[in-house]
């Protein structure tokens, strides 16, 4: 069947480890973009976190925070979302924020909201230089997270927590499945992020692919970490790159190169572009 929309991950994925699009994969992209073939951004960050050398490529529509929301990038409005209850959120960084060892933020409204403990500190809870670079570019420092969640007005899209413990991770990953509602999934190592249980990439896939009038046989799926796991599942080609997780690779229809050797271009060139 014919892939009328390719989506795909940032990190890990269509980023190299410097946070770039290889050229390769910028003209697999572009490639597909002129056939008439959406490219759509599907990442755990917000819109404002999608690179410039991404949304260059022609990209209209983005899948934003774990498929929290779908957006319409070139009219600036928001096809669907699915939050987090309030309640549910609070318990949720509650039970981070009594760990000082762990890193907690909080995406709401669409933005990142980081408190001047978290933020100045980043380099204490075991992030990589470039996803500090990534976090401090894309976060506002408030005074107290929990008081703006509990503005009448604040939406929350998604909690995300690092540990320079791995053995802490785990323990709250444990405790978390005392809290209903949610979905506990992860992107790099060493954190892990909350959502609403209805928000992961794999639905929002779906409910984009309706909207444009594809039918989800006719995507395919780039993505290496564990929130991409449903969108593998979902795409009618789940391709997950060299450098992902093992059950990533494991449930994908394919397995491409890393990251670092523009393995999506590699598969698009393979299995899209050559029909």
């Amino acid at each position: 069947m014919k892939i009328r929309l390719v989506a795909f991950d940032l990190d890990g994925t269509v980023l190299d480890d410097e946070k770039h699009v290889p050229e390769a994969n910028r003209r697999a992209l572009t490639a597909c973009a002129g056939r008439g073939i959406w490219i759509v951004p599907c990442t755990g960050r917000v819109a404002a976190g999608i690179p410039k050398e991404v949304l260059d490529l022609g990209v209209r529509y983005a899948i934003t925070i774990n498929g929290s929301t779908i957006e319409d990038l070139q009219q600036g409005r928001t096809l669907d979302r699915q939050l987090l209850d309030k309640e549910t959120a609070l318990a949720v960084m509650r039970l981070a924020m009594r760990h000082s060892d762990i890193m907690c933020d909080v995406y709401a409204d669409g933005r990142g909201i980081s408190e001047p403990r978290y933020y100045d500190h980043l380099e204490q809870f075991g992030i990589s230089d470039r996803i500090v670079r990534m976090i401090r570019q894309t976060r506002t420092k408030v005074p107290d997270m929990l008081e703006y969640i509990c503005r009448p007005q604040t939406e929350v899209n998604k909690i995300n927590m690092y540990f320079a413990d791995m053995r802490k991770k785990e323990l709250l990953r444990e405790q978390l499945k005392s809290i209903p509602g949610i979905l506990v999934t992860s992107s790099v190592v060493n954190n892990l992020e909350i959502n609403d249980a209805g928000a992961s990439k794999g639905p929002a896939l779906k409910r984009l692919a309706a909207f444009l009038g594809i039918d989800v046989r006719e995507t395919a799926a780039f993505g290496d970490g564990g929130n991409d796991y449903t969108m593998i599942e979902a795409a009618g080609i789940g391709i997950a790159m060299e450098n992902g997780e093992e059950a990533l690779k494991a449930a994908a229809d394919y397995v491409t190169g890393s990251n670092n050797d523009a393995g999506v271009a590699c598969a698009i060139e393979k299995l899209i572009l050559s029909d």
